[in-house]
């Protein structure tokens, strides 16, 4: 065991409750003491205008940008996360895979497949509206994820802030989400319904960060397996987590759980 790792374990075991860890605490005093950046809060409040938009225009290093027939613009992700701002200020984040793809003239009405997550400037007299394969979406001014992948049987929708209108297609009749709200459509139904509990990390990977409340082990093993595409599995789910991760540091969030709650996370 590295040194690194015995200071790692002691700093955590510290902090150690039986059944229980204060990760918040002891996450963000061992990453100070070991020089480790802390996890940003990111949100976006933009106010682009002329060559900032521009500049902004592609964030992403494997954003596919093109004009398509008819006087579509098209876009596409590829092997990461690609930020796009459309004309309209709207912002919106693409998932590896994900396409969109708008009208020259009116870049407030949008049809896209896989998982994107919308940003959208608010206009009163135009509202924003997405066309996905198995979901609609209609917003004024909101932050909301759609997920509507190839191979799924279902469309999800999250929203983070605002309010939106969630249907099969345009002419359906839908339910309004706000704030923390989510809903599933699942292929063939007539209507999406509401989850009980929406997932907060169901927009991680747009945001870099886990978030953790008092979460049981199980669901965030759960989390972390649907996530990374593999199965991690645990010999004591009884316990509970509270704290933030970034995304890309699978090692690190591991590594703390197993140190601080004393458990052996594995593989299935």
């Amino acid at each position: 065991m590295s040194q690194f790792e015995d200071r790692h374990i002691d700093f955590v075991l510290k902090h150690y409750r039986h059944g229980r860890f204060d990760t918040r605490k002891a996450i963000s005093r061992f990453k100070e003491a070991n020089g480790i950046a802390p996890v940003p809060r990111r949100r976006w409040n933009m106010a682009i205008s002329g060559m900032a938009a521009a500049a902004m225009l592609l964030v992403g290093v494997f954003l596919f940008m093109r004009s398509g027939t008819r006087g579509w613009t098209e876009l596409s992700a590829d092997v990461s996360n690609s930020i796009c701002i459309l004309p309209d200020s709207t912002v919106v984040t693409l998932a590896p895979g994900a396409h969109l793809s708008y009208r020259e003239k009116d870049c407030r009405k949008v049809r896209m497949s896989g998982k994107v997550y919308f940003d959208v400037a608010r206009d009163e007299d135009r509202p924003f509206e997405v066309d996905a394969d198995r979901a609609f979406v209609r917003v004024l001014g909101t932050e909301f994820m759609v997920d509507d992948l190839d191979g799924s049987r279902s469309a999800k929708v999250y929203v983070s802030e605002g309010k939106v209108l969630f249907a099969r297609d345009e002419k359906a009749e839908g339910i309004i989400l706000t704030d923390g709200m989510g809903a599933i459509l699942e292929d063939g139904a007539q209507m999406p319904v509401l989850e009980e509990s929406a997932d907060i990390n169901a927009i991680a990977w747009q945001r870099g960060t886990f978030i953790f409340e008092d979460t049981s082990l199980e669901d965030v093993l759960s989390c972390l397996s649907d996530y990374y595409d593999v199965s991690f599995v645990a010999d004591d789910l009884s316990k509970r987590l509270s704290g933030e991760f970034h995304t890309d540091d699978l090692d690190l969030i591991i590594t703390l759980i197993e140190s601080a709650l004393d458990v052996n996370i594995t593989i299935r």
